[in-house]
């Protein structure tokens, strides 16, 4: 029983051990999942707004070209109304989703200088760093009007004369933020230069998601799981997961591998039990057996001596001359009483030993010098089967610390099995030696050998090799139980070696005494 709790204890253990792996493994899993979703979607709207941007000023600058003159008018003139509501009509044509435009000179100043509060400062500061290098990173500007961003172009002669500047509503690029932004995800474009300003969300520009403080906060920043420049522009965008995503997940897993080892639990406690409840019965079950033996066999012993003396002094004559039928059958009866007291006493043996009744009086002795007078006292039991004993090895000197009695016994046993059990006139060898910290007792025989599919059940009570009705000779089937009891009550352990058609080697060993 207590080895079947251990085992549980090591299986619970191991399915500890396999749900926090699989659960780190999904969690790892979904992790990568994400990771990846957010790198494809950062990276595909950093270009679809650069081609954007790019596209804008193509535009912008083909504009310019085509619409040359009329842009010249309006320079040479720019309080004329007629002309800039001409040029506004083609630019609203041309650019439905701009905001505002207007004409710079060469130098920088809008021909137009206030334009309705809609050029504002930023504005004026792009204008200054487009015509220092030419070059151009779009950026939102706030107004009170519309948050836009602007595209310049040169136009005249080699781009001299002067700069065409639209602005266009910074709400189209939410557009592209939204097309791009997956579930539990949010897309935005920030100004890192700016101390991480947002720029623009999924909503369009900023100001359409009222908060404090545009800046990304220290938990936003947190949650970034990728992040892409896009080019030609300050703008990077940086995709965020939803505060909740991983950690929700992760509290998914965790209920699902606890429910799951709950129920694993359930099954291992009922099933434990179970086995508990089993146990219990079979432990009741042996008790009353052990009982129930134990008190035949006390109950028999009585009976049994008294059958058994009468028997021997019929057999001898004690009570006059009996004719040879009778002599027979007097023989037979006291034959049979003799084994039916061997297996009382037998059993008597074996509940002692197991109920830990038995005595034992341990003391150091020679081994050589105790299987000698084994041998010899067993002699005429061999002789009855034609076999003969024979001390082939004997080591001088090994001492061994057990009963001598019960050590008597046991070699008593072995010999006489092998005597049974061995081929006709059989020589069966026994040997004494050292094996470095163990002394070995083995008895040879050349009988049938034990079958491989027996080897497990040789030392089990109330088991023998040869069960059939057929069988040479008889036997308790307790003999080798009790030998391996005593053998392991003294400190040591038996076995045996043995193969079908040769014979079978049955060895004790012992601890060395000093």
């Amino acid at each position: 029983m207590k080895s079947y709790t251990v085992f549980i204890a090591i299986v619970v253990c191991l399915v500890v051990g396999l749900l926090a792996w699989i659960t780190t493994t999904r969690l790892s899993d979904f992790n990568s999942y994400h990771a990846a979703i957010a790198e494809e979607s950062t990276s595909g709207v950093a270009n679809e707004i650069a081609r954007f941007v790019t596209e804008k000023k193509r535009l912008v600058a083909l504009f310019a070209d085509e619409h040359l003159p009329l842009i010249r008018r309006l320079a040479e003139d720019p309080e004329n109304e007629i002309l800039h509501d001409q040029l506004q009509r083609r630019i609203t044509d041309y650019f439905p989703d701009h905001f505002t435009f207007t004409i710079v000179d060469p130098e920088g100043q809008p021909y137009i200088e206030d334009f309705d509060g809609m050029v504002g400062d930023m504005c004026r500061q792009d204008i200054v760093e487009f015509l220092s290098n030419y070059q151009q990173r779009p950026r939102i500007h706030p107004n009170s009007h519309a948050y836009h961003f602007d595209i310049l172009a040169p136009y005249g002669v080699g781009g001299s004369e002067g700069i065409l500047f639209v602005s266009f509503h910074a709400d189209i690029l939410g557009g592209a933020l939204r097309s791009a932004q997956t579930s539990g995800h949010e897309l935005m474009l920030v100004y890192p230069q700016a101390s991480s300003l947002i720029e623009v969300t999924s909503d369009g520009a900023r100001i359409n998601r009222p908060r404090d403080d545009y800046r990304l906060s220290a938990d936003e920043t947190q949650r970034i799981v990728s992040h892409q420049q896009v080019p030609q522009t300050v703008w990077q965008a940086v995709d965020l997961h939803e505060p909740t995503l991983f950690s929700d997940y992760r509290s998914s897993l965790i209920r699902q591998s606890g429910i799951i080892f709950l129920l694993f639990l359930t099954a291992s406690s009922a099933m434990l039990s179970y086995v508990r409840r089993e146990e219990t019965l079979r432990q009741a079950a042996e008790k009353h057996k052990d009982e129930f033996l134990s008190v035949v066999s006390h109950e028999l012993r009585t009976p049994l001596t008294s059958i058994r003396g009468s028997l021997s002094l019929m057999a001898n004559n004690v009570g006059g001359p009996l004719d040879p039928q009778s002599k027979s059958l007097v023989d037979i009866a006291l034959k049979n009483s003799v084994r039916l007291e061997t297996l009382v006493n037998d059993i008597l043996d074996v509940q002692k030993i197991q109920a830990g009744k038995m005595d034992f009086v341990f003391k150091t002795v020679e081994l050589g010098p105790l299987v000698q007078r084994c041998i010899e006292d067993n002699a005429g039991y061999a002789r009855q089967y034609g076999s003969t004993f024979a001390l082939t090895d004997c080591e001088p000197g090994i001492m061994v610390r057990v009963d001598e009695n019960r050590m008597t016994q046991v070699l008593a046993n072995l010999l006489s099995n092998a005597a049974k059990y061995g081929a006709e006139e059989d020589n069966i060898q026994i040997s004494v030696t050292r094996r470095e910290d163990e002394a070995r007792i083995s008895v040879r025989d050349h009988g049938p050998g034990i079958p491989a599919s027996k080897h497990e059940s040789v030392f089990q009570k109330f088991v023998q090799v040869d069960s059939s009705d057929t069988r040479k000779v008889g036997g308790t089937g307790l003999g080798l139980s009790i030998v391996k009891l005593i053998v392991e009550a003294n400190g040591g352990k038996v076995g045996f070696d043995s193969e079908v058609g040769v014979g079978s080697t049955f060895y004790v060993d012992l601890p060395l005494q000093a």
